[in-house]
């Protein structure tokens, strides 16, 4: 009955509950190793090659026709923009240095456990491109759009919601991933299981940088 009163209440409470729980933590970690170890494999390969090839079928759909302008929210350099500009207001309004160092951590946290990553598997790109879509040069295990999106978002969701919470900053922050998700999906930049791997990570950093803030919270 709550649901029926309260929709947008319930779905950014079960955002929340879905990426930031001891639960979850668990499982993407669980669902990050199985893929790391077994995406070389005929059955992963498959269902790559299946949904890039259904991505780059022509055919029209709101989500694919602006799903390259989702990027940019998933791009490091906005990601570093987002995180200075709101750490300012937190510090400025809150006067709190914990806030601070634990955005400016999940930032630096998440972007650069993927780029380590990313130098370990060293997984070329797929070679199926939306026509519009620009050649991206890195490699693409797990994808860092996804993963450090997921991290930072549902971590300035958690802070966001107890500094203004008449807005869902979860369901915000789940919406806005899923955009996100579907931008590397596509135009082909990436293969299913790198947005699966993406995911996975995500889920995996946002637990410990919550962690983390709430460790230096009490020093």
């Amino acid at each position: 009955m709550y649901f029926l009163f309260h929709p947008i209440s319930t779905l950014n409470h079960l955002a929340a509950r879905l990426v930031a729980d001891q639960v979850s933590f668990i499982i993407s970690l669980i669902v990050f190793i199985i893929i790391a170890l077994n995406y070389k494999r005929s059955f992963w390969q498959g269902v790559d090659e299946s949904v890039s090839k259904w991505a780059a079928e022509p055919r029209g759909s709101i989500v694919r026709n602006i799903s390259e302008n989702f990027t940019i929210f998933g791009n490091a350099v906005f990601h570093i923009v987002f995180s200075i500009a709101l750490a300012l207001m937190f510090f400025l309004s809150k006067h709190n240095l914990s806030i601070v160092f634990g955005i400016l951590f999940t930032l630096i946290f998440s972007w650069g456990l993927n780029r380590f990553i990313k130098l370990i598997y060293k997984r070329t790109r797929p070679e199926l491109l939306h026509s519009n879509a620009r050649k991206r040069m890195s490699y693409c295990f797990p994808s860092g759009h996804v993963m450090a999106s997921i991290s930072i978002y549902f971590f300035c969701a958690m802070l966001l919601q107890n500094f203004i919470p008449f807005l869902p900053w979860y369901l915000i922050a789940f919406i806005l991933s899923f955009f996100i998700v579907m931008s590397r999906i596509y135009p082909n930049h990436h293969y299913f299981t790198d947005v699966l791997a993406g995911i996975a990570m995500g889920a995996f950093c946002l637990n410990i940088c919550i962690w983390f803030y709430f460790f230096i919270g009490l020093v």
